[in-house]
């Protein structure tokens, strides 16, 4: 009787080192992912120090009006406002461009390309850090009569 009773307090000793290890295994990991998700978070409110362009808003909305008008679209009286939204990564480059309302495909891809070829921004802070920030811009495309 005394056997079984060793291998019992042997097997349950083992099994409880194998779930310490195991449970801190985990935790570990857990903890990293935390880590990693709170340094890749995009802010979509306003942060303490929001990006900004590089040159000013000026240079920013001369670069967006000289976005080209599409041929087409102008020869269909095709007119509006489109929004683009874009993340300001944190060394200040452009990535995740998307359309949230836009006026057609052609026009919309020219917007998408002219907004990703931007120039860097100087990244948006928090704490001191940057931190990536969610953006978005208006542009309005308008046929002025001559």
């Amino acid at each position: 009787m005394g056997y079984l009773i060793k291998q019992y307090i042997m097997k349950t000793f083992l099994l409880t080192i194998i779930a310490i290890v195991f449970s801190s295994v985990l935790y570990a990991q857990e903890t990293n992912t935390v880590k990693y998700a709170e340094e890749d978070k995009i802010y979509t409110t306003p942060v303490e120090v929001m990006p900004q362009y590089r040159g000013g808003e000026e240079s920013l909305y001369f670069r967006l009006e000289h976005i080209r008008y599409i041929f087409e679209d102008r020869m269909k009286n095709i007119q509006g406002k489109v929004l683009v939204m874009f993340v300001v990564e944190k060394d200040g480059s452009i990535s995740n461009v998307k359309m949230v309302h836009g006026l057609t495909e052609k026009q919309d891809n020219e917007v998408v390309r002219v907004v990703t070829n931007l120039r860097r921004w100087k990244p948006g802070m928090q704490d001191g850090k940057p931190v990536r920030v969610q953006m978005s811009i208006p542009i309005d495309f308008k046929l002025v009569k001559s």
